[in-house]
């Protein structure tokens, strides 16, 4: 067994495909990015190879290291939560076909730092407590669209300290 074999894991686990092709544009595709098995998979079919073929090189793939799920979504959330709550984190990653296991090994960590981040967009983008109802609708509605819990809505636009 060489070094590459030993960081691998058990590499018996999937069989390395035959299809040359099929491996050389499965390997071109994790090289570019990261991605979860779902998504993987489509590009392939699309690609215009066979659905069992396809599923024995991303089985190999996962086995290999390569195509990683955990990876991909840790990415992913780690990205978008600059930008969003966890509901709508949790909703795009299911978009992708990401499996809910995955997802609720995400989400705990989204939450711990929800509430910092809604503050934080909060302030960039009105820098202010509303003076009004209708501003502060506006600045739910706002927070709102980009997934935040209405709980850490309400302590953002009152202005409640953390509990």
């Amino acid at each position: 067994m060489n070094i590459v074999e030993a960081l691998a894991g058990d590499t018996s686990a999937a069989a390395k495909p035959d299809n040359r092709q099929l491996l050389s544009r499965a390997l071109a595709l994790l090289s570019r990015r990261e991605m979860g098995r779902a998504e993987f998979v489509a590009k392939l079919i699309a690609s215009g190879f066979e659905k069992a073929e396809v599923e024995e090189a991303a089985a190999w793939c996962q086995s290999q290291g390569f195509l990683n799920e955990t990876r991909y979504v840790e990415g992913v959330a780690r990205r978008l939560s600059v930008k969003y709550g966890a509901s709508r984190v949790a909703s795009t990653l299911r978009g992708k076909g990401v499996t809910e296991d995955a997802i609720a090994e995400a989400l705990p960590d989204l939450k711990v730092s929800e509430l910092d981040q809604a503050r934080l967009l909060w302030a960039r983008k009105f820098g202010a407590p509303g003076q009004t109802a209708a501003e502060k609708a506006k600045q739910m509605r706002y927070l709102q669209s980009r997934g935040f819990s209405f709980d850490t809505i309400k302590k953002v636009v009152r202005g409640e300290p953390d509990s």
